[in-house]
Order: C-alpha cells, then structure tokens, then sequence
C-alpha cells in the first residue's frame, strides 16, 4: 500500500468530514472516566483536568470533554489542515491545538498534564522508534500517576480490518508480521469511504514500548461494539512511573 500522507490537505478536509458515531458510542464512554474526574468542581475559569490527546483530529472529543466534564485538552495532531478545519468548525477555549516541533518533541512543560491519549494513533506510525519517541514524550509531559488511554485495532477474536480487507479464513491480527501494512477505512458523511495505511505493531512490541518509554501496563482489553458485532479494537490502559 502506498503510505497516507497525514499532512496532505487533501487528505485532512476529506478525513474532517467523517463520521465518528462509533466513537461516541462505544470509545467515549469508556475513555472518559479514565481521563476526567469523576465529579468536576467546575472552578470559575480553571479546568479540573489536562488531558494530552495525541492524534486528536479536528477535536470533536476535546470538546466534548470540556462541554461535559470541565476538562481541558492539549489537542495534538501534525496536520496544520487538521488543524485550521478544526478551529473554523469545533470551537472550545480549552481546546488547545498543538503542532509538534520539527524534532517530534511537544510545546508543553514537564508533568504539565493530568492524563493522556491516543486513538487509532500509533496503527498509523510506521517505526516502532517513532512510536517509543512519541511515548516518551507523552510521559515527559504528564504527571506521575497520570493515565494514560490507548485505543488500537483488535486483537482478539478475528481482526476487524482482516475480515473486511483481506482473507476472511484468517482469523487473528498477530497472522501479520510486524510492520506490515493494511486498510483501515474511515467513513465519511457522503457515505464514501477514505482508505489510510496502517502498520501492524504486535501486543508484545507495543507492550515493550509502553514500559522504555516509562510507563506501567495496566490491562489490555476488548473494546466492543454491540451494534456492529465483534471487538474490533482494542483498549490499552497504563499509568506514568515516576519520573527519575
């Protein structure tokens, strides 16, 4: 497959317009209570919580934390068209766009956030050293403790991307060698669909990852989605070690 290019505007108006209903009904109300407090105080001008959200999008979830759980979020995404699409159409003040610097590093202080995530983020990286230099930066940023919510492409079960695109007598994503391609489809509001690349990291290299990069794996678990059958992704959990 030829590589998405995520910067191409292109790309970036077309992936603007897609639909994102199985994230409100399936990934949001699990990822919230791990990265807001469970009761805001809804302290005049100030958010109780920071979240870091890498690969953010044009921000509908960041808006939504703020418009229902007083939170504010670092919304993070290489994509300047992404970027100005987002703040044209999903405006909140506590929805910070975020460009990285050239090096990959984040504009944010250290321990600066009180939790972190990344939504079908790293399936689309190719280089595990990207993926540890992104983790590693994520922790730098984020407070000892802090949750950090991590939502991938299933591994349980038959592989929701294998069943749609590929062989439909394969049944696990651990059949793909590592780093090997395949689609993900993102649908769009037209009803037509935007093909992207993605890269076949394994459970135990992304598990690897987590712990050089500082963190401590909580539970890796199915994701499901009652509607449309099967648990097509996955929901990883950890928390920030100390920094030394």
């Amino acid at each position: 497959m030829r590589p998405t290019r995520w910067t191409d505007p292109r790309l970036a108006a077309a992936y603007a317009t897609r639909l994102d209903h199985l994230d409100r009904e399936a990934a949001w109300p699990l990822l919230t209570p791990l990265l807001t407090r469970p009761e805001p105080h809804h302290g005049l001008g100030r958010p109780d919580a920071t979240v870091l959200e890498l690969g953010s999008g044009t921000g509908h979830y960041a808006r939504h934390l703020a418009e229902h759980h007083w939170t504010a979020t670092y919304a993070v995404d290489i994509s300047p068209a992404i970027h100005r699409h987002g703040a044209a159409h999903v405006r909140d003040a506590w929805i910070h766009r975020t460009l990285p610097h050239r090096d990959g590093s984040l504009p944010l202080r250290r321990c600066q956030c009180t939790a972190a995530l990344a939504h079908l983020l790293l399936c689309h990286i190719r280089h595990p050293a990207h993926i540890l230099a992104l983790l590693t930066e994520a922790r730098r940023v984020l407070r000892p403790e802090a949750p950090l919510a991590i939502v991938e492409p299933g591994e349980f079960r038959r592989d929701f991307q294998l069943l749609r695109y590929g062989d439909p007598d394969r049944t696990a994503a651990d059949e793909l060698e590592p780093g090997q391609t395949y689609p993900i489809d993102y649908t769009l509001t037209d009803g037509s669909r935007l093909r992207t690349t993605a890269y076949h990291h394994p459970p135990q290299l992304l598990a690897e990852l987590l712990d050089r990069a500082g963190f401590r794996l909580d539970a890796i678990s199915p994701m499901p989605l009652p509607a449309h059958g099967g648990d097509p992704f996955t929901l990883w959990t950890a928390h920030a070690r100390p920094l030394h």
